[in-house]
């Protein structure tokens, strides 16, 4: 954790001049601590806390011998800690990243405008609205019986609102734009990880993730590569080789396997596939902040491997409060893909 790097004993000995001290030395002492603590994203009310946690002070529960961890979740200090420690990492992170805040909200116009509605959103919520089925005791409300997935009744409802699109480049560049909207909330968000998207964006890019995978028959090889690329982007939550397979059978059956390919939207056929040493996989912020500009400590070397990491980590109750982007740094996949897996792990 981040508050290893303080001094607790010595900020518990300038944090009894700011309770304790005259005025002007209580002013200096409370400059000093800021100057301790602020470097790890931590603030002034977290010190009281700090300091109880490390055992300065008997008004709150202490820590087990184990120290605090979030694999105890029952102790109410082990909450506290691991809290102040959440909160501080994301004021870290905002820190870190106040020039790509900035910028994301300088393109909207304003913070508000980041989170307003979409007209498409407004345009899908309202589509899929008559299926909702509202559940009791704070569970997820479904709709037409899916939690994740949009059934069939939906995609058709969806589909007259905003018509699909017929091609996999279509298709993808639709499903890049919903993520898209998703980061740049996260980023005018600081980091915390939610899901951004209203019900009816997030089953669309549902669908849109389906169509690009598997649902739609590629035309030519252009098509296919663009489809094995995401699959391969997905590290495993997208294995289709079946798709890929029907679509070089017919091709080949048409007489297609030698036509011209054609580069899709942001895509080069020359570019590294997922996998290659030094390649990043996902979106561009996450490798951001701090501690992240380094590959995981393991070598995860197959899009299986990777898989199995992200369920192996979402499984402990540590990795089941983890942020996706945290979960997707260390196993060097995208949030999307850590997202899929937690979702096909749920049902």
């Amino acid at each position: 954790m981040a508050q290893s790097g303080i001094n607790l004993e010595r900020l518990a000995k300038v944090w009894a001049l700011v309770e304790g001290g005259k005025e002007g030395e209580a002013d200096a002492a409370r400059t000093r601590a800021a100057a301790m603590i602020e470097p790890y994203g931590y603030v002034l009310d977290d010190i009281p806390g700090l300091l109880a946690d490390a055992g300065f002070g008997d008004d709150l529960p202490q820590p087990e011998a184990g120290g605090f961890t979030v694999y105890n979740m029952s102790n109410p200090a082990h909450v506290r800690a691991w809290q102040r420690e959440h909160d501080a990492t994301r004021r870290r992170w905002m820190r870190d990243n106040a020039d790509r805040i900035a910028e994301v909200i300088a393109r909207y116009g304003s913070k508000e405008a980041v989170f307003a509605p979409t007209a498409e959103e407004k345009a899908l919520d309202a589509a899929i609205e008559p299926f909702r089925e509202v559940h009791p005791d704070n569970q997820a409300d479904t709709f037409d019986g899916e939690n994740f997935r949009p059934s069939p009744r939906v995609v058709e409802a969806m589909g007259q609102a905003i018509p699909w699109p017929d091609t996999i480049p279509a298709a993808l560049a639709e499903y890049e734009a919903w993520d898209r909207l998703c980061d740049d909330r996260n980023v005018a968000d600081g980091n915390n990880q939610y899901d951004y998207l209203s019900n009816g964006a997030d089953k669309r890019r549902w669908h849109l993730c389906d169509m690009v995978e598997k649902l739609i028959p590629a035309r030519d090889l252009s098509d296919v590569i663009v489809r094995l690329r995401f699959q391969l982007d997905g590290q495993g939550s997208r294995d289709s080789p079946q798709a890929v397979l029907d679509d070089l059978e017919r091709l080949q059956a048409a007489g297609g396997g030698a036509s011209e390919t054609r580069e899709s939207p942001g895509l080069s056929l020359d570019a590294d596939t997922p996998g290659n040493e030094g390649d990043k996989v996902g979106n561009p912020h996450v490798w951001a902040g701090p501690n992240l500009d380094t590959p995981p400590p393991f070598k995860l070397n197959t899009a299986g491997k990777r898989r199995a990491e992200v369920e192996r980590i979402l499984a402990t109750p540590e990795g089941k409060h983890m942020p996706l982007r945290e979960i997707a740094a260390i196993v060097g996949v995208s949030p999307s893909t850590v997202l899929n897996i937690r979702r096909r792990m749920a049902t």
